[in-house]
């Protein structure tokens, strides 16, 4: 059986989540504590093959990460505009800008942004009636959003415990294709607004170390979306993520021994594989990652 693993804090993810597997996840997760596990519904456990996990860190681990850097940069300047939703008028964009407005919500909801994350509740609840996951996203929730505006922890609760609940409601209806899109737009999404916190490059910054670090993401997301790529829709979007993939192919891993890096002069406990970017790579990453996030939001 094949299945994503989104990493995301615990108390995100508290009612719903169930046990899962070991994640394919190449690099280290930072406060990934517990999992939200999405799979498909293919024949594997009936036919006894093994059982396939990719790991995708959730938006809330990109958020969480920047704000505890301090959340410089922070700005609603590159969400999607909410008047963009009379565009998204087939399945393909109703479901990455599903993903996207989700994602935008929980920005806003993580840095304090409370008034303009009712905006893309609005969007995100449009969308989800649209995608047939309206029975998560209710009028009891948009109560609750309501209440809790100006009270930053509560409503970045909600808004982490609406998005894993569209996925398991998209998992439930059998609509894997549709959700494998929904995954793709939330992860454009954070990691656009992440490179454009981080616009001006610095060497050894954590927050272009974690840009550099989505290689291992989306080699993962690709992998997950090649199972559904006989959908049209899938394979459009496979086309730019491999263009993408093709930027990251350029960085270079550094093999780090326990000890001393020789490259920075920094201690490192246990080792590992570090993953080094230039000033020019990271432009050109943030670049295409402008380039797809655009055709994505863009569309009419």
């Amino acid at each position: 059986m094949k299945k994503i693993i989104l990493f995301a804090n615990a108390i995100a993810l508290a009612g719903f989540l169930a046990s899962c597997g070991n994640s394919a996840e190449k690099s280290e997760t930072n406060g990934a504590d517990s999992t939200a596990t999405v799979q498909d519904t293919s024949a594997a456990m009936a036919s006894g093959q093994p059982e396939e996990s990719f790991g995708i860190p959730a938006p809330d681990e990109m958020f969480g990460f920047m704000k505890d850097l301090g959340g410089a940069g922070k700005s609603t300047t590159y969400l999607n505009s909410p008047d963009n939703a009379k565009n998204y008028i087939d399945t393909k964009t109703k479901a990455l800008n599903f993903g996207i407005y989700a994602t935008d919500f929980l920005y806003c909801s993580t840095f304090d942004f409370g008034a303009e994350a009712l905006k893309y509740f609005v969007n995100v609840k449009k969308l989800g009636d649209d995608l047939g996951i309206s029975g998560v996203i209710n009028q009891s929730m948009a109560d609750r959003i309501k209440k809790n505006i100006g009270k930053n922890d509560s409503l970045t609760d909600l808004s982490n415990s609406l998005y894993f609940s569209a996925i398991e409601e998209l998992e439930k209806g059998d609509k894997a294709s549709t959700l494998s899109l929904v995954i793709t737009g939330g992860w454009i999404e954070s990691v656009y607004l992440v490179t454009n916190m981080a616009k001006k490059f610095k060497a050894d910054d954590p927050a272009i170390d974690r840009i550099a670090e989505q290689k291992y993401t989306l080699e993962n997301l690709l992998g997950y979306l090649d199972k559904y790529k006989v959908d049209e829709n899938v394979s459009a979007v496979l086309v730019q993520l491999n263009e993408l993939k093709t930027v990251f192919d350029q960085l270079k891993e550094e093999t780090i021994s326990g000890g001393v890096s020789a490259k920075s002069g920094k201690k490192v406990l246990g080792g590992g594989t570090k993953i080094t970017i230039t000033a020019e790579q990271y432009k050109a990453i943030s670049e295409k990652i402008k380039g797809i996030h655009d055709s994505f939001t863009m569309a009419k």
